[in-house]
Order: C-alpha cells, then structure tokens, then sequence
C-alpha cells in the first residue's frame, strides 16, 4: 500500500490498512459482515460497483486472499487513486449506468449501493455521493451487477434494512432472484444493514439476523 498524501488518513482495517480522505465518508463499517456473508470460492473474479476506497475488495481478500482478479468501479477520481492504492490492483474509473468492463465477466458483484434519492435531506460536502443517488440508484446498480456477472455467478449488496422493499423490486426488475438475506443490527439492537445474495437462478429464500452483541 502507497503511503497517504495530503488531506488522506491511513486507518487500521484488520490485518492491514485503509487509506481514505480526512474529510470524506467514512467506507462502509460492515465490510468484514459482506466479505463472511459473501460466497466466495477460489479464482472467483470479483467485481465491486461503486467501490469507494475499495473497502469491501479489501475485506474480501483478507478473508479470502485466493481470489482471482479483484476489480473496482468507481466514478470518483479522487477515490480511484486510493482504491488503486489500497488494493494494488485494477480500478477502473466509470459510470455504473454505463459499466465500463467486460459483460459476463465476473463470478461474483459486490456493491453498497446508495439509498438515498438525489436531493432528499441534508447534504454533506463530499460525502452525498456515497449516501445519494448521485450516479445511479439501487436499480442501476442491480442492472450492472446482472450485465457483469457470468451464467452462474452470484450478486451481493448491502443496503439500507429500512429500504428493503426497493432493493427487492431493483433484483426483480434485472432478473435477479434473492436467495439469501441477512439482517445486521445496530449498536440500538434494530436492523440498520441488509445483506443479500442474488443470482439468476435458484429457489427458496433464507433469512437471518446477525444480532448486535456489544456492550
């Protein structure tokens, strides 16, 4: 990993580390719950739309250092160059609406998608795009996960629990079926996170709750 440049913080992030910007959103606090959630198999190629810092790659690769070709997309230029540095691999500056890598190329998506409608509440510079649908919302996100994954492939998302009905509807309007979702609570002992796992076929649905156990 490159060392930090100016206005950058490198963070402590499991057995390793995480540069992202002082003043910018802080990357998702349930990567590690997405990378244990996530089936991942050896020299599967993985694809993370919106990837930020490269938050979820890098948890996923700890767990899973196996992997085959670990790709990010990110439409933010400033967090291209620290998911590239981060991750030491291949990020790839581009619109999710208009996905700039290979179809059927990829064995498994990721993506925490923002939840947030363009506009709604209270704004915060340089982190709205992260929250908001600035560049796509969760059923673009859908739509690029189904373009990008191979036949038998798997999709994982982690999304806002309260918006859950508007996740489903994003899986179901890309031909994506849920298989499995997982419910994270928050340290108030209520679901804030939702994971789910689609993929294009299968039947029957397992759900769970990952119930918050510190003090």
């Amino acid at each position: 990993m490159s060392a930090r440049r100016a206005g950058e913080v490198v963070e402590a992030f499991g057995d390793g580390h995480l540069i992202r910007a002082r003043r910018g959103f802080r990357p998702c606090r349930w990567a590690f719950d997405v990378a244990r959630f996530a089936p991942a198999r050896a020299g599967d190629r993985v694809l993370d739309l919106g990837c930020g810092v490269g938050v979820l790659l890098c948890a996923l690769r700890q767990l899973h250092p196996d992997l085959g070709a670990c790709v990010g997309v990110e439409i933010d230029s400033a967090e291209v160059g620290r998911a590239a540095r981060n991750l030491d691999g291949r990020v790839v500056r581009g619109d999710v609406r208009a996905l700039p890598v290979a179809p059927r190329a990829f064995d498994l998506v990721l993506a925490n998608p923002p939840f947030y409608p363009a506009g709604w509440g209270r704004s915060s510079r340089g982190r709205e795009g992260a929250t908001h649908a600035l560049a796509g919302d969760v059923g673009d996100f859908a739509k690029a996960a189904e373009q990008a994954l191979s036949p038998h492939g798997r999709v994982v998302f982690v999304y806002d629990a309260g918006h859950l009905t508007t996740l489903l509807l994003a899986f179901a309007g890309a031909g994506l079926t849920v298989r499995r979702l997982r419910f994270l609570d928050d340290d108030r002992r209520r679901p804030a996170r939702v994971l789910a796992l689609a993929g294009r076929d299968g039947g029957g649905l397992a759900v769970e709750r990952l119930v918050f156990k510190g003090g």
